[in-house]
């Protein structure tokens, strides 16, 4: 996976960080994220998934009810949130491709 440490600590932009990527690079990168994710919640039950974790510092400012935007995401919704973000970017990524 690639190492964000440098964008995070500013020394480097994101620009910088993908700069010499090609479509093979992105590729086999996607496909490691995917498979990683799935290795972490491979044995994950139904408990595990709807588990409420109890997170005091949980903010979530967009909230659709104000009066979840202190509770802690599940297993669940953290993975509805993933799924749509990737078909977000997929839909994206082939609207500019289309030009």
């Amino acid at each position: 996976m690639l190492d964000f440490e440098a964008v995070r600590e500013k020394r480097m932009t994101m620009v910088d960080l993908c700069a010499g990527l090609t479509r093979d690079d992105l590729r086999a990168l996607t496909n490691e994220m995917v498979d990683t994710m799935q290795a972490l919640i491979a044995q994950c039950g139904d408990a595990d998934v709807v588990f409420q974790p109890s997170d005091p510092a949980a903010d979530d400012p967009y909230a659709s009810d104000t009066a979840d935007a202190n509770v802690a995401w599940t297993l669940g919704h953290v993975i509805v949130h993933t799924t749509a973000s990737a078909e977000e970017s997929a839909f994206l990524a082939a609207e500019l491709a289309r030009g």
